[in-house]
């Protein structure tokens, strides 16, 4: 059986090198039942901040796409997937806020990722949508976004979801809510699942 691929993940993921302490991607991830050889797309990849401790735990048998819209943090993980070896990582630029917008085919992956990237679009249930159509049945979609009840840090109040607005989203999409995460003072986390 593959074993998940150890990687010196430290200068890339530290939560130093973002400017937060918030949010440990390494410690979230080893919560999930994400294993060797499956096959992840991380939504608003941003500079790869989840997208590596993924890869390293899905393995060279495993595959991550990094999808975002930027360019430049898209290059951003190209380089350092290069600098650490990881060939199990897949970048592309995309429109997740389009129809088909990942490029992916449907019912092809067994995780969607969507860190901290749903209140910076305006199309929100159908970026949800996207994430569904790619899942496998019974695939799963991990959610984090920062909550709308605390401002002291983080984006606009004004542009943050609230609970209300993504349970309508959910509930648009016929995903069912498998788990609440506990993920810090400033964040809200969420298992969605789909064909439940």
């Amino acid at each position: 059986m593959p074993v998940e691929k150890k990687i010196k993940l430290e200068h890339i993921t530290s939560p130093s090198a973002y400017g937060t302490k918030f949010l440990d991607p390494q410690q979230v991830i080893s919560q999930l039942e994400i294993f060797p050889g499956m096959k992840v797309a991380h939504f608003g990849s941003g500079t790869g901040y989840f997208t590596f401790p993924i890869a390293a735990k899905v393995g060279d048998t495993g595959t991550v796409w990094a999808l975002d819209v930027l360019e430049h943090k898209i290059d951003m993980i190209r380089s350092s997937a290069k600098t650490l070896s990881l060939r199990n990582v897949i970048t592309k630029r995309v429109d997740l806020e389009k129809a088909n917008g990942s490029g992916l085919e449907e019912n092809s992956v067994d995780w969607v990722v969507m860190v901290n990237m749903l209140y910076q679009n305006d199309k929100r249930s159908r970026i949800i949508g996207e994430a569904k159509r790619i899942l496998k049945e019974a695939g799963r979609i991990l959610l984090i976004d920062w909550k709308a009840s605390n401002g002291s840090l983080g984006p606009a109040m004004s542009s943050r979801i609230t609970r209300e607005e993504l349970l309508k989203s959910i509930r648009k999409n016929d995903l069912g809510i498998a788990q609440e995460l506990d993920i810090s003072e400033l964040h809200f986390g969420l298992i969605l699942i789909k064909g439940k």
